[in-house]
C-alpha cells in the first residue's frame, strides 16, 4: 500500500470515527435534556455505580478531581446525589439518590433504545467494535 493510499484510508477512517462520535454525543445531549438534566450530569449519572469516591469519578471522567466537586455540588443541589461517610470516616463518598438512580435508569434505558452503537449493530457487530475499540486503546 503505498503512503499516498495510506494517508487516505487514515483520513476516512478518522473522519468516520468522529463522524459516530460526534453522532452519539448529539443524541446522549438530547437524552440528557429529555431527562432534565446538563450533560456533564448526565455522563456523571452514568458513571456512578454504588458508592462511589471523587477520586474513583474523576479518574472515570478522565479528569482533574478539582473539577468533580462543583459537579458533585450541582448534583447534591438537584436532589441526584448526596455525601455519604466512607470507610475512612475522613472521606466523603457519593451515592446516588432515589431520584438520581431513577434519572440514571432513565438515561441508560435511552441510551440503549437510541445509541446509534445499540440501534445500527448486530450483537455480533458490537462484540467486534469492542474489541476493535479495545484495541484502539
Amino acid at each position: 500500500m503505498s503512503a499516498q493510499s495510506q494517508l487516505l484510508e487514515a483520513r476516512r477512517l478518522a473522519q468516520l470515527l468522529l463522524s459516530a462520535t460526534e453522532l452519539s454525543k448529539e443524541i446522549f445531549a438530547e437524552i440528557a435534556r429529555e431527562v432534565g438534566v446538563p450533560v456533564q450530569v448526565a455522563r456523571a449519572l452514568c458513571l456512578i455505580e454504588g458508592p462511589t469516591s471523587m477520586s474513583e469519578l474523576a479518574s472515570k471522567f478522565t479528569c482533574d478531581k478539582s473539577y468533580i466537586t462543583p459537579l458533585a455540588d450541582q448534583m447534591e443541589e438537584m436532589g441526584l446525589l448526596e455525601r455519604v461517610p466512607g470507610v475512612d470516616r475522613r472521606k466523603k463518598l457519593l451515592e446516588l439518590t432515589p431520584l438520581g438512580l431513577t434519572a440514571q435508569t432513565q438515561l441508560e434505558a435511552q441510551i440503549a433504545l437510541r445509541s446509534p452503537v445499540m440501534v445500527s449493530l448486530t450483537p455480533t457487530e458490537r462484540e467486534t467494535l469492542e474489541q476493535l475499540l479495545a484495541k484502539l486503546s
